[in-house]
């Protein structure tokens, strides 16, 4: 089960922005694009969640995940794969 801070963390290493850290949960619910993380953002965090986690979001769904409480819940709760 992959947590907040784990994806914060992955976020952080990914855009070369440690501030998403200390957004803390304040962050779940602001869009991607707010925070400054653009498509290649994300694209190298869904390789790293795979890498590290093997947690694998393809890259269409990682394009239309637009929170972080939406990834989290995409990779958390099965149901929400369909």
């Amino acid at each position: 089960m992959l947590n907040i801070d784990q994806l914060l963390q992955i976020l952080s290493e990914c855009s070369g922005d440690e501030q998403a850290l200390a957004q803390g949960d304040d962050i779940l619910d602001r869009e991607f694009e707010l925070l400054g993380y653009d498509s290649l953002v994300l694209l190298e965090t869904s390789a790293q969640l795979k890498h590290r986690y093997n947690i694998d979001i393809p890259e269409d769904v990682i394009r239309d995940l637009k929170t972080p409480r939406a990834v989290l819940e995409y990779v958390n709760v099965p149901a929400s794969r369909n």
